[in-house]
């Protein structure tokens, strides 16, 4: 029952972050990276990275990617091309198309093999 719910949790918290996506449509972007924001968590230091984004005005927004690791990748001055919702610039983010499938793939897979034993199908 647990493995159900932190299936089910998770794959609608992932649908949450995307359906702005999904819903407006991407925008792809030039944007560089300027720094890295630091957190400690009981003894391990993350990054995430910090993003020098073009606004729709003209001007530029800092934004923080959202995924974190433990270390500061991709590296201060780098030029990628971030994604963000039409009319949300302060949404980009990093895009990982293939991290993305593999989480959805793993929590779904999760989600179908718990429901399938919590109802005595599987």
């Amino acid at each position: 029952m647990i493995g159900l719910a932190l299936a089910a949790t998770g794959l609608t918290l992932m649908l949450r972050s995307d359906l702005l996506f999904i819903r407006n449509g991407t925008r792809r972007v030039p944007a560089q990276i300027i720094r890295h924001q630091l957190r400690r968590r009981g003894g391990a230091t993350l990054y995430s990275a910090i993003l020098l984004v073009p606004d729709e005005r003209g001007g530029f927004i800092e934004v923080r990617d959202p995924l974190t690791t433990p270390f500061p990748t991709p590296v201060i001055g780098e030029l990628l091309t971030v994604v963000h919702p039409i009319g949300h610039p302060g949404k980009a983010r990093i895009p990982y198309p293939w991290f993305r499938a593999g989480v959805y793939g793993l929590l779904g897979y999760g989600f179908v093999m718990f429901g399938l034993e919590v109802t005595g199908l599987g």
